[in-house]
């Protein structure tokens, strides 16, 4: 090698890492101008590659070669020259790959990308998967540091160095920002969104894409680079030593999940995002309930999602929970509420924008003051919510007993008002409920009245609607024959109590427009559309 062109030299393999003999040791030194691109030789006991800097730092930068000279850095690997060059390629390669990693994240989950709290761990392992599909050899090069638990606490902690310096840099520059021992995408990741990230999923494809690219890798690393395919073959000879009867398993088997890295923020704390909820361990930490003694499950309805009420009984009490599945529904249902809506309100229908609106709204109001279920854990891969379940009965219910002269009238307009005042309130904080029928407001013992099923809540949005939704879904239960004085009591209560708490005169105004009055004609008597104009009006003015 001609003097002053080396540019660094690194020691990897299973007799450097701590688990191998001394002639498993590979030696990869970055030689300037190197001719050809790569050479490989046997040096003394240790196996010798030389690599073009230019290349390796191209694979780097680029992921030239898909990152099969790069993800050496994932390693803990021991710099013999040029510490500092090689640490600074580390931090740059771990960057990208941070980048790509938060493009697939928006991609993904586009509607959680900015709830998820992130263990920087989860760089690591969901590189070290994404190699692995591409390339297997190297799995067993990952395995055989992190796979073990004793391993973990040996090697983790020093690859996660450059990660953890990569992520300093990209908090620096927007892409994440800091929260405790976690990290969230940044207003720079965010604002660049899907469109502007886009480019960065393009060469996360290339380098971790499938089909044709990847046995084209695979065919050039073992053919075309025997060299290079040494260090991944030594890796793979230790694995079976090492593991034994465990070696017909994927060598990835064994390591941590990338997902267990990613969670949300709940009620019960930080949860995994992507974990299958345990009811007996959320009524637990809920509790104290005691041993558990029975767990009884039964269907509650839901027109549009399946939701179940959980019970968990124990020696010392009971714990109840709703369990939410949110369902994509693409299909006639959908069809005819849009084509019912149409021009008034517009539904969303994806079961994760569903799943993530009752998330975000319940936490968002729930930290405003506002009287929502407590959210107790997600399960992003099956769209499921697992939240607080509300004692109580529904506005509904004394609302029809008032229709039919039952029950103290006097005490459910006054419930009437309170819904008002709270529905003024949410609105006063820029926040629609979308659907705002009395089904939807629950009061319990003490007579607080609380909001559920928040799905099509969202900041922003058409206030009128709300109120429009409100009135005309409570006049449905308007006897057919009844005189327009039957229900107007209920339209001015509410009113009143939407006016008196802050609520805006003009919302009141266009609640009673002619656009809303269409689509709630197809259930509502002509005489309660009259009293609600009338009640709108007046009130307003």
């Amino acid at each position: 090698m001609p003097p002053g062109r080396l540019k660094a030299l690194m020691a990897l393999g299973p007799g450097a890492f701590g688990y191998g003999s001394p002639g498993e040791v590979v030696l990869m030194a970055l030689v300037d101008g190197l001719r050809p691109k790569m050479r490989y030789t046997r040096l003394n006991e240790a196996f010798l590659l030389m690599v073009d800097a230019r290349l390796f730092k191209m694979d780097v930068k680029k992921g030239l070669l898909g990152d099969l000279l790069a993800d050496k850095l994932l390693t803990p690997y021991l710099a013999l020259e040029g510490a500092d060059y090689l640490r600074r390629l580390e931090v740059a390669f771990k960057q990208r790959v941070i980048k790509e990693l938060l493009s697939n994240l928006i991609l993904d989950l586009p509607e959680f990308a900015s709830e998820i709290y992130i263990d920087p761990r989860y760089f690591l392992y969901e590189a070290i998967f994404r190699m692995g599909r591409v390339m297997p050899l190297s799995a067993y090069m990952f395995a055989n540091l992190l796979a073990r638990r004793e391993d973990r606490l040996a090697n983790e902690a020093k690859v996660m160095e450059g990660f953890k310096e990569a992520i300093r840099a990209l908090e620096a520059s927007g892409y994440l920002r800091p929260e405790g021992s976690f990290v969230r995408l940044g207003e720079e990741a965010l604002r660049k969104g899907l469109g502007g990230l886009r480019k960065l999923f393009f060469i996360d494809e290339l380098a971790y894409g499938l089909g044709e690219t990847i046995r084209g890798l695979r065919r050039l690393v073992m053919k075309v680079l025997p060299g290079l395919a040494k260090a991944y073959v030594l890796e793979k000879e230790a694995f079976l030593r090492r593991f034994g009867g465990r070696g017909e398993l994927s060598p990835l088997s064994e390591l941590p999940r990338p997902d267990d890295f990613l969670l949300l923020k709940t009620h019960l704390g930080l949860r995994p995002a992507f974990a299958k909820a345990v009811l007996e361990e959320i009524a637990q930490l809920l509790g104290p309930i005691g041993k558990k003694d029975d767990v009884k499950i039964s269907e509650i309805g839901g027109s549009l999602n399946v939701v179940y009420l959980v019970s968990v009984k124990g020696e010392s009490g009971r714990v109840r929970l709703v369990v939410k599945k949110f369902k994509n529904w693409n299909n006639l249902k959908w069809l005819s509420l849009r084509l019912w809506s149409f021009g008034a309100k517009k539904f969303v229908i994806s079961g994760r924008t569903r799943l993530k609106r009752e998330y975000s709204m319940c936490n968002l109001l729930g930290e405003l003051g506002f009287p929502v279920p407590r959210i107790l854990h997600v399960d992003l891969a099956t769209n499921t919510l697992v939240e607080e379940f509300i004692e109580g009965s529904n506005l509904a219910e004394p609302m029809r007993a008032f229709m039919f002269g039952e029950g103290d009238g006097r005490s459910f307009l006054a419930l009437v008002e309170k819904a008002g005042q709270l529905v003024a309130g949410i609105h006063s904080h820029d926040v629609t409920l979308g659907d705002c029928k009395p089904e939807n407001f629950i009061i319990d013992r003490e007579g607080r009245i609380y909001l559920v099923d928040l799905e099509q809540a969202s900041v922003g949005g058409d206030k009128a609607w709300d109120v429009a939704e409100f009135l005309y879904y409570s006049g449905h239960f308007v006897p057919s024959l009844a005189a327009e004085e039957a229900f107007e009591p209920i339209a001015r209560a509410f009113l009143r109590g939407y006016l008196s708490a802050g609520g805006s005169p003009e919302v009141v105004r266009k609640a009673s427009s002619v656009k809303f009055a269409r689509v709630f004609s197809v259930f509502t008597p002509p005489q309660v559309m009259k009293a609600i104009n009338k009640a709108c009006r007046e009130e307003a003015d």
